[in-house]
């Protein structure tokens, strides 16, 4: 199979890493992925990176970015751009995946207005404070995810019963499938959910050396008793899940004071002793040093460029072949 990806530097970033996403699920399940660029479209290193690298890259101007996709399509089994250049193009005759920010303004906004509209923002962060929004790109990303199936969904229909060869991913509709709790809730009569800041059920505290994710499950309960050691947890207040909800903001007080005397390795200790499943923040660079991943070989380094990226990849083995081929590749001639 060869996929054409093709990025307009007009198009909001989010398009860009959605088609990026899409072409680079492809590539690893061993596609021929042909990316059309324009000199303006760079992205960061670190994502230009984990999206781009193995891909055949073209680059072309304004002035002949379009005859550059048709001239490529010509070849090709399937192409994934933003709507704006599919419409401009009119291209036929190849499975295409148009990519779009709304129905209503699919060239605009960001993916900050999107998590907004979706209702997203009302989920994250302190409900006295400014919104946040949600960390990396993970509505481009979930639409670049959909954007490959429905690849896949029109690919694997050629040659069978007349089938459009049209399919149309609008970023807002992947930020509201994401929030889909908080839409199948509503049609129930059920509560919204919303931010609760520092008196949620779950949240992050500081320790004496970062932060820690405080996550526990009712279950967990005595176990994280036990292993603060605290009288004052010994509260009546707080032996039921009812009493914990409505004693909510002191019982988060009292974990409080107790996380921030601990450093982030006792955290780690204490959680895998008792297991409780909450856990120290770890940074990239922690994370990659992890004995775990290291094992595993979860990470590689790969040159891009006058760079050198430290980048995920786990070759999975299927039917006697090893993906993603390009890895494999690169690491043999490591």
């Amino acid at each position: 199979m060869t996929i054409v990806e093709a990025v307009n530097p007009r198009t909001p970033i989010a398009l860009a890493l959605a088609a990026g996403l899409c072409g680079r699920l492809a590539l690893d399940l061993g596609a021929c992925v042909i990316r059309i660029e324009q000199p303006q479209s760079a992205l960061p290193l670190e994502i230009d990176g984990f999206l781009n690298l193995g891909k055949t890259r073209l680059e072309a101007t304004e002035d002949v970015f379009a005859n550059a996709i048709q001239s490529e399509c010509g070849n090709a089994d399937g192409l994934v751009a933003d709507v704006g250049s599919l419409n401009a193009i009119g291209i036929s005759g190849v499975c295409q995946v148009a990519l779009a920010m709304s129905h209503d303004d699919p060239l605009g906004g960001s993916e900050f207005t999107l998590e907004a509209r979706s209702g997203l923002l009302d989920l994250v962060g302190d409900p006295g404070k400014a919104p946040l929004r949600l960390g990396g790109h993970q509505i481009a990303y979930a639409a670049g995810l959909a954007a490959y199936l429905g690849l896949v969904d029109m690919l694997s229909k050629q040659g069978a019963d007349p089938v459009s060869s049209h399919r149309r991913v609008d970023l807002l509709d992947i930020a509201v499938w994401l929030n889909w709790k908080a839409i199948g809730g509503a049609a129930m009569g059920l509560p919204v959910p919303t931010r609760t800041g520092s008196n949620g059920e779950w949240c992050v505290v500081p320790c004496r050396d970062a932060y820690v994710a405080l996550v526990y499950r009712s279950k967990d309960w005595l176990a994280l008793k036990r292993m603060l050691n605290d009288a004052r947890l010994d509260d009546t207040r707080f032996d039921t899940d009812a009493g914990r909800g409505e004693h909510r903001a002191r019982l988060n007080a009292l974990l409080r004071e107790n996380f921030a005397l601990l450093d982030r390795g006792t955290v780690r200790r204490l959680a895998l002793e008792f297991r409780i499943p909450l856990g120290p923040v770890w940074s990239p660079e922690e994370l990659r040093e992890d004995p775990h991943y290291q094992e595993r070989k979860f990470f590689h380094s790969r040159a891009h460029g006058d760079a050198t990226l430290v980048l995920p990849a786990v070759p999975v083995k299927w039917n006697g072949m090893t993906f993603p081929p390009h890895e494999v590749e690169l690491a043999a001639r490591a």
